[in-house]
C-alpha cells in the first residue's frame, strides 16, 4: 500500500486529529476539519521529509480551493496533522 492510501484509510476510518496549531492555522484559512479531510482523500503527496516521517499532502477544501496538509503517522498508528494552509503554489 502507498503511503497517501494509507494515511487515506486512516482518515476515513476517523484515525486522525489536528494539533492545536494545525486547528488555528486552519481556522485562519477559513477551513474547519471536514475541509482537512476532504484534502487528505482527494490529495497527493507532493513532499516528504525523511527525518520526522512526515507528509505534505495537497488536495481539495470543500469549497474547490487548494488545500496544503502536513501529517504524519504516529507509533499508535494515527495522522496527527501538524498544519493547515492554503495551497497558492
Amino acid at each position: 500500500m502507498s503511503k497517501i492510501a494509507e494515511i487515506q484509510a486512516l482518515v476515513r476510518y476517523g484515525l486522525y486529529y489536528l494539533t492545536e496549531h494545525a486547528d488555528d492555522e486552519a481556522l485562519e484559512d477559513d477551513f474547519d476539519v471536514y475541509d482537512v479531510e476532504n484534502g487528505i482523500l482527494t490529495g497527493k503527496i507532493r513532499r516528504t521529509w525523511s527525518k520526522g516521517g512526515k507528509y505534505e499532502v495537497v488536495g481539495k477544501s470543500l469549497d474547490g480551493r487548494d488545500i496544503g496538509i502536513v501529517c504524519r503517522i504516529t507509533q499508535t498508528n494515527k495522522v496527527r496533522v501538524i498544519t493547515v494552509y492554503e495551497d497558492n503554489l
